[in-house]
């Protein structure tokens, strides 16, 4: 009865007395895998910050930003970039790449990610373009606060702030800024507290469509022909010099005025000058 006590033991466990629990790699030991009818299903890590370091193509879900905007992907070696809701291209602000900042560690600002020498990221002031080819980073060691991310009238990338902020190249930090300049061009505001970016703190303000409404003041009009706006001098209100007139009846407008070394001019009325001599004292 012995042997045959040891035998059925064998059968019922041919790999012995001591079994480890079998571990299975679904990535390479599995096929055609579906989740659909999986209770629950959590592709992403997630918490309330972004983790600080990354590597290309890792995905991270934040939990306490804006719906619609809590998915995050690694899009180079610790920078994290907000992910857009795809379709045929940007339908917000917040989905453009050009000049975006997002955080790419607790005390980091990754400023203009997707600027690159193949797809610059440009803005116009007036006639003059400025190019951004690379990206630049705005690095908080103490304060809170909020940070005015914008571009100065000179085209140059700016954060103001009343903390204490570094700027990587290509990037000014300036102090005692507690609004945006009036002669800048808003990007993100982004707020802090004990020397760290909120990770929900960014507000961005680029606007792909603007506008700028030249209003004439008093003694001035406008006119505004094929998007062209003029402003000149409203000789309603404003005399204006003209060449010395021949005669006194030479052509003139009421208030157009002339002078010379001997006399001053003013058209009184259509075609009607008068003029005054001129002396010395």
């Amino acid at each position: 009865m012995r042997h045959v006590a040891i035998g059925l033991a064998f059968v019922l466990n041919p790999l012995g007395w001591c079994q480890s629990p079998t571990l299975v790699d679904l990535r390479a030991q599995s096929k055609n895998v579906d989740f659909s009818t999986a209770a629950t299903t959590r592709p992403f890590k997630s918490g309330t910050a972004l983790p600080a370091t990354c590597s290309i193509g890792a995905m991270f879900y934040l939990t306490n930003a804006t719906a619609g905007s809590n998915v995050y992907g690694c899009t180079a070696t610790n920078v994290w970039t907000p992910e857009g809701s795809g379709g045929s291209g940007a339908q917000s602000a917040s989905q453009l790449t050009d000049l975006a900042a997002s955080l790419s560690a607790p005390n980091v600002l990754a400023i203009g990610a997707g600027c690159s020498a193949v797809a610059p990221c440009n803005v116009r002031f007036g006639s003059t373009v400025h190019s951004f080819t690379s990206s630049s980073t705005a690095t908080i060691n103490a304060g809170s606060g909020t940070a005015f991310l914008y571009l100065d009238s000179n085209g140059n990338l700016t954060v103001g702030h009343s903390m204490t902020v570094a700027c990587s190249s290509g990037c000014a930090a300036v102090s005692g800024i507690s609004a945006f300049p009036s002669n800048s061009v808003p990007l993100f505001t982004w707020s802090a507290t004990n020397g760290a970016w909120n990770a929900a703190g960014g507000t961005d303000l680029r606007a792909f469509q603007s506008t700028t409404i030249v209003a004439a003041g008093t003694g001035l009009v406008g006119t505004t022909t094929n998007g062209s706006t003029t402003i000149s001098v409203d000789p309603t209100v404003v005399g204006l010099w003209v060449a010395v007139p021949a005669t006194s009846s030479s052509a003139c407008t009421p208030g157009t005025w002339s002078a010379d070394t001997s006399y001053y001019y003013v058209c009184i009325a259509t075609n009607s000058w008068k003029r005054a001599a001129l002396t010395t004292w």
